[in-house]
């Protein structure tokens, strides 16, 4: 978004030391044994449910003796009486331009274990397995499922013809000394999630288009169609169902498909996903699958990353809609490639998407967008939210569920995370700080990667000593406005 700039701003930046500290590594690398799902349904777009059935080959990737496994199910958040709703009571209105519309999920029976619904939410399914499973021993588990859709803008539910299919399926919780059991906040992206397999099958009207996030085959039986692919090493799966029109390009053997409804600058839009695509590749490492998907839909927020799509809010407008498809797409190295827990370090990769967004233009001056102007608008906007809100604590490093307002989240995540790049970037120079940036990502690649991961490849590249540098902004002891 563009704000407005203040001139009485300035930035007090802490000095950096010569020293270098020890390499933090990162767990869970590519080639390790991950689990594996394969999911196949089918959508009733007249009554807009969702048949599903998802084998699961579950992997122990924790150091300990599993007697149980823990599921996220997010589309219990859409059901009536959820006590962590998925968006907040400011945008119920964008979000349902219908009225308020539940969704949910129904859980039919489960094969390879009891289960239960547990959680804070009721969102958690626990299957208690027959026999405990060892560290890197494995679990065949089954669920049987149907999903109703909510008539909502977001990542799962549909408006008129596009039905979102985000984070639609039982997936596994994240192990960080216990199941990781985090609700769907309204704020930010409330996923942590590890690297899995999939094979998915989706049936659905033959006059849809289901975008998917790898190459597919379409097999039409009747009225019917299915449409199916495989993607390996991912973050997660999601599709988009609609009655698209389609403009495609490649980018270093990257088919490169742009899905859309309504957009006369179509071509244009599919140049911004491949010309980023390409510098970000060049940049922090290459994209390492073989199709890229930006679909236009409906979404109340500008975008939203998956592994290999992303959504493009069918409200954007102009240079927006290119905007939204650049930050979308660095998103598949910082959450995608090199993720984090986007509840408890939210900054991790949102900061760097958007920083990645402005270095894009930077070095794209077609765009007509500078590096100096968004910089500025960033400052400015961080200053004027923090002075008119009489705002003290600046910190960014804080649970989804701790920001007072969407709002506070965007400008401590986002903006100063962008700023915090920024003066990383005058330190450095931009070719030590790109640098830096290639080696976390590779580094870190296929991780659930922590702050600390991120400062020590900083440091190894640079040989220099950062961490006091990076903490002063992420604990809000750097101030980079003033109060008169």
């Amino acid at each position: 978004m563009k704000m407005k700039r203040l001139s009485k701003v300035f930035a007090l930046l802490l000095c950096v030391a010569f020293s270098l500290t020890a390499f933090a590594g990162c767990k869970n690398k590519e080639g390790e044994a991950r689990s594996a799902y394969a999911i196949t349904a089918e959508v009733n777009t007249q009554d807009m449910t969702v048949a599903a059935l998802c084998e699961i080959d579950y992997v122990n990737r924790t150091e300990v003796e599993l007697s149980e496994v823990w599921f996220h199910l997010y589309p219990a958040a859409y059901r009536d009486g959820a006590s962590f709703t998925p968006v907040t009571a400011a945008e119920t209105g964008s979000a349902y331009p219908n009225g308020i519309s539940y969704g949910g999920i129904e859980i039919n029976g489960v094969a390879g274990g009891e289960y239960e619904i547990g959680g804070r939410d009721d969102d958690i399914l626990i299957v208690k397995l027959p026999k405990s499973i060892m560290p890197s021993e494995r679990a065949k588990i089954t669920v049987d499922y149907k999903l109703k859709l909510p008539n909502i803008r977001h990542r799962f539910g549909y408006e008129n013809d596009t039905v979102n299919l985000g984070n639609w399926f039982p997936i596994e919780c994240a192990y960080e000394g216990g199941f990781d059991d985090s609700p769907y906040y309204s704020n930010g992206d409330p996923f942590n999630l590890p690297i899995c397999d999939y094979n998915v099958k989706i049936t659905a009207p033959k006059d849809y288009t289901v975008a998917m996030p790898a190459p597919a085959t379409r097999n039409e039986n009747g009225e019917q169609a299915t449409t199916s692919c495989t993607l390996e090493n991912a973050r997660d799966f999601a599709a988009v169902l609609g009655k698209f029109q389609t403009v495609s390009g490649s980018v270093n053997s990257v088919n490169v498909n742009y899905y859309y409804t309504s957009d006369d600058k179509a071509e244009e839009h599919l140049k911004a996903a491949c010309d980023s695509l390409e510098y970000f590749s060049n940049s922090f490492g290459a994209y390492p699958y073989k199709s890229y998907s930006v679909v236009q839909t409906a979404f109340n927020q500008g975008g939203m990353e998956y592994t290999g799509l992303v959504y493009v809010s069918d409200a954007a407008r102009d240079k927006m809609i290119s905007e939204v498809i650049i930050h979308e797409t660095a998103h598949q190295w910082w959450y995608g490639i090199v993720g984090n827990n986007q509840i408890k370090h939210a900054w991790l990769d949102e900061a760097l998407a958007e920083f990645s967004t402005t270095l894009f233009y930077k070095n794209n001056p077609d765009y007509g967008v500078k590096y100096d102007d968004r910089i500025a608008d960033a400052m400015g906007g961080f200053t004027l939210f923090c002075e008119l809100g009489k705002v003290s604590d600046t910190s960014m490093e804080r649970s989804l569920g701790d920001f007072a307002s969407s709002t506070e989240y965007t400008y401590m995540t986002y903006v100063k995370g962008q700023l915090m790049y920024d003066s990383l970037m005058k330190t450095l120079g931009e070719k030590t700080l790109v640098a830096g940036l290639k080696n976390y990502a590779s580094k870190c690649a296929y991780t659930t990667a922590q702050p600390d991961n991120l400062i020590a490849c900083l440091e190894q590249t640079s040989k220099r000593e950062l961490k006091s540098f990076i903490s002063g902004f992420i604990d809000g002891t750097v101030k980079l406005y003033s109060i008169n």
